[in-house]
């Protein structure tokens, strides 16, 4: 069962403490992952390529699932068939494995909540070549937990490095490779 939304406005309201703090580069007009905590910058300037609108939402969609217990269905299928995630120590290749993954990540915890603060783009990764399908990122933000059994709760800053997939204009993106750093 998903988190309340008591619940979960209190986990948005750490991750705006961690991300919005001093140093954060953070003006006070501006929420570092907008309102929902699922919207990222972008680089927007001439020096960096831009990132595609479906990978925007790739992003957007994969944290806003990624936050809910019972999507877990939905969750495996943001990764392809024989995708590779490292969480810390745990690794995972695999559907069958990013599904029991994906169980121990909410064993100890009741709900959690991201708040993406940026996205870097990378070049391509098959040979240095650019491709219209892939993509290559690294982000980082902050994730808020609310811990089973009254243990309280407990704010963790991290980064990932992505490599996503499609296989053609229109087909949908998919995880060939995702490791997050805490």
């Amino acid at each position: 069962m998903p988190a309340n939304a008591t619940t979960q406005q209190a986990l948005d309201a750490l991750t705006k403490q961690e991300v919005g703090g001093p140093g954060s580069g953070s003006s006070s007009s501006t929420t570092p992952g907008g309102e929902s905590g699922y919207e990222p910058a972008y680089p927007s300037n001439n020096n960096t390529p831009p990132v595609d609108a479906s990978v925007q939402g790739f992003i957007t969609r994969f944290f806003e699932v990624s936050d809910d217990p019972d999507r877990n269905d939905e969750w495996v299928g943001f990764f392809g068939e024989d995708a590779a995630l490292t969480m810390g120590s745990d690794v995972a290749r695999g559907k069958d494995e990013l599904r029991e993954l994906r169980g121990r990540m909410w064993q100890a915890v009741e709900a959690r909540k991201h708040r993406l603060v940026k996205v870097f783009p990378a070049g391509g990764f098959s040979g240095g070549q650019q491709s219209a399908d892939e993509a290559e990122f690294m982000i980082f933000g902050a994730v808020a937990y609310r811990m089973r059994e009254g243990k309280g709760d407990a704010v963790v800053g991290w980064a990932g490095h992505a490599q996503l997939r499609r296989d053609g204009a229109g087909a949908p993106w998919r995880f060939g490779f995702y490791r997050v750093y805490k």
